[in-house]
C-alpha cells in the first residue's frame, strides 16, 4: 500500500518532485477509503485466523494459510496507519512540507507496515506453491517430509528473509537526504529507488512465478489417475491457482503505478492511486469469502463457533418382532421334499426412523 498526489517529471537539486500537494480533497478521500478498507480487511483476516486456530485439524492442515492471513493482517494495518499518518498531516497542515527519505523511513510509522504487508504474503505464497507442487508431483516425498515441523521451519525462514528485506530498505534510506515535497512517505519516497523498484517487482514476480509453476503442474498431471493425483490435493491446487492468478492482477496494479511514478513515466493523483492501491486490501476480503465458499471444514467451524450448526436429526430404532414361522413357509424351502423338522425362527426387523 503506497500512494501519492501529483507528479512532475523532473527533479530540482536534491528535492524530488514526484509528489505535489494541490488540494486536500483527494488525499482525505484516499485516507477515508484506506481507513474503511483497512478495518474490514483486519476483521476478515482475524476471522480467518480465529476459524483456523480454534480447530486442531484446521490449524495443522492450513498453517500456511494462517501465516498468509497474518501477513495480510499487517497489510490491513498498513492501510489504517497510513490513513492516520497522512490524514493527520493534512489536518494539521504539515503534510505539504518537504521531508527526506531518511526521515520518512526512520521517523514515520507506516512505511514498514507498507513494505511487510505485501512482501510477507508474497513470500508465503511461494512456500505454498512449493508445497502444492510436491503434494501433486511427489506425493510420497510430500507425505514423508512435509510435516508440521517442516512447515514451521519454512515460516521461520520466511520471517528471516522478511527481516533481511526490511533491513535492506532501512540501509537504502539511512542517510539518504533526497527530499520529497510532501509527507506521503510512500515506499517510493521512503527508500532508495533501487529498493522501491525491487519491492514492487519482487511482489508481482512472486505471484507470477507461483501461478506459472502451479499451472504447469496442473496441466501436466491433470490426466493422472485419481488415486495418484489425490482428489483433495487436486481441488486445493485448482483453488490456489485461482487465488494466485487473481492476486497477480491485484498486486500488479499498485506496482505498475508506483514504479511508473518513481521513474517519472506518468502522473496521477491521490484518488487514482488510492483506488488502485486498494486492490491488495480487497484481496484479503476475497480470500475470506473463498474460504467460506469452497472449504467445507472452514464453513463447519464458522457454524460451530457462531451457533449456526444445523440441528441434527435424532434417530429412533423401531423393533418389530416377527412371530414363530415354519421353515417350509420360507421361499427356498417350499418345494423341498427332504424331511425337515418344524422349527421356530424368531428375528427382529429394525427400522431407522428420522424425526
Amino acid at each position: 500500500m503506497t500512494d501519492i498526489v501529483n507528479m512532475a517529471p523532473s527533479t530540482h537539486g536534491n528535492v524530488s518532485q514526484e509528489f505535489q500537494f494541490t488540494s486536500s480533497t483527494p488525499t482525505l478521500i484516499m485516507c477515508s477509503l484506506y481507513m474503511v478498507l483497512g478495518i474490514v480487511a483486519i476483521l476478515a483476516n482475524l476471522l480467518d485466523i480465529l476459524i483456523f486456530v480454534t480447530n486442531n485439524e484446521l490449524r495443522r492442515k492450513y498453517i500456511f494459510f494462517v501465516a498468509i492471513d497474518v501477513g495480510e493482517l499487517v497489510d490491513g494495518l498498513s492501510y489504517v496507519l497510513t490513513s492516520i499518518g497522512r490524514g493527520s498531516g493534512v489536518l494539521t497542515g504539515t503534510f505539504p512540507q518537504p521531508i527526506s527519505i531518511h526521515d520518512c523511513f526512520f521517523k514515520r510509522y507506516w512505511v514498514h507496515a507498507l513494505i511487510m504487508g505485501t512482501e510477507l504474503p508474497a513470500l508465503i505464497t511461494i512456500v505454498i506453491s512449493i508445497e502444492r507442487i510436491l503434494a501433486v508431483h511427489k506425493p510420497k516425498v510430500y507425505n514423508k517430509y512435509v510435516t508440521t515441523r517442516t512447515k514451521i521451519l519454512s515460516l521461520v525462514t520466511v520471517v528471516f528473509i522478511q527481516l533481511v528485506f526490511l533491513s535492506a530498505a532501512g540501509f537504502s534510506a539511512y542517510g539518504n537526504t533526497e527530499m520529497a515535497t510532501t509527507r506521503h512517505c510512500a515506499i517510493i519516497t521512503s527508500t532508495a529507488t533501487y529498493f522501491s523498484i525491487f519491492h514492487f517487482v519482487f511482489v508481482v514476480s512472486a505471484y507470477v512465478v507461483s501461478f506459472t509453476s502451479l499451472l504447469i503442474t496442473y496441466v501436466v498431471y491433470k490426466n493422472m489417475e485419481r488415486r495418484a493425483f489425490g482428489a483433495k490435493r487436486k481441488t486445493q491446487l485448482v483453488l490456489f491457482l485461482f487465488v494466485t492468478g487473481t492476486s497477480i492482477i491485484f498486486v500488479s496494479m499498485p506496482g505498475i503505478v508506483m514504479i511508473g511514478i518513481r521513474l517519472h513515466l506518468f502522473a496521477v493523483n491521490d484518488l487514482i492511486v488510492g483506488l488502485t492501491y486498494s486492490t491488495t486490501g480487497f484481496l484479503s476480503i476475497m480470500n475470506t469469502i473463498m474460504n467460506y465458499k469452497f472449504r467445507p471444514e472452514y464453513r463447519a467451524q464458522v457454524n460451530l463457533l457462531f451457533g449456526n450448526t444445523p440441528k441434527k436429526k435424532e434417530s429412533v430404532a423401531r423393533v418389530i418382532h416377527i412371530s414363530t414361522i415354519n421353515v417350509h413357509e420360507l421361499p427356498h424351502f417350499k418345494n423341498t421334499q427332504a424331511p425337515l423338522k418344524k422349527i421356530s425362527v424368531s428375528y427382529y426387523l429394525v427400522q431407522k426412523i428420522f424425526v
